[in-house]
């Protein structure tokens, strides 16, 4: 019988982070949700990660752990972003501050405040959520781009820092998945008629990443489309 994890998601309100917290709860895990509004499964943890309070917040619901993964499933991007409406010069600073500061510092911040409880575990692991793009930057939001081509840098860096606790990193790179939002992007035009990656999938992913034993960690995983999308 497999051991029951403890897992934080960040990002349980909606999206992959919901659906991947809602999986892992079916399994028998203890799930703490972390988001400013409501989660949709698990044990919600209210906490906005862009100030210092949102991560003690977390570190302090995990306790002394052990905790068995740490799932960084939020993520910010620009007004107007992946449409026709978008438009860099246009985009406050404050608005590149806190897509930055969501997507890329507020992960390697919170890993920092979780390594006590996560090096308890017996296989630890963080998994970002990446972005897939192809080329790299072939996409204009300047912000939503480089925050997430970021994570690949953080990643390995992380990874080097938390050896010595086997805590593994790693990446995950979807094309677009089958959320509400982008399900709705498709139905009003803004991408051209595709199968996105199906939820079941990512969360079949995360399932394969927490299964591996301590002695693998794979720096990135990418999940690309059968028939990618296009901008309209």
């Amino acid at each position: 019988m497999e051991r029951r994890k403890t897992v934080v998601v960040v990002g349980g309100s909606r999206g992959i982070g919901a659906a991947v917290a809602a999986h892992l709860q079916g399994q028998g895990h203890h799930v703490l949700a972390v988001s400013r509004g409501p989660a949709a499964a698990g044990e919600w943890v209210p906490a906005d990660l862009l100030d210092d309070a949102g991560i003690d917040a977390v570190a302090h619901a995990v306790g002394e752990g052990p905790l068995d993964a740490l799932l960084y499933l939020g993520g910010a991007w620009e007004r107007g972003a992946f449409t026709a409406d978008y438009d860099f010069l246009a985009s406050p600073r404050a608005e590149t501050r806190a897509v930055i500061g969501i997507n890329l510092v507020a992960p390697i911040l919170l890993a920092q405040a979780l390594v006590p409880a996560l090096s308890r575990a017996p296989a630890p692991r963080v998994v970002l959520l990446g972005a897939w793009f192809d080329p790299p930057g072939a996409y204009p939001e300047v912000a939503n781009a480089a925050s997430k081509a970021g994570l690949h840098g953080a990643a390995r860096a992380l990874g080097t820092a938390l050896a010595r606790f086997r805590i593994g990193v790693t990446v995950i790179d979807p094309a677009n998945v089958a959320t509400d939002e982008v399900e709705a992007d498709i139905a009003e035009g803004r991408f051209d008629v595709q199968r996105p990656i199906p939820l079941a999938d990512v969360c079949r992913t995360i399932d394969y990443v927490l299964g591996l034993s301590p002695d693998t960690a794979p720096v990135r995983v990418a999940l690309a489309q059968q028939q990618p999308a296009r901008r309209a």
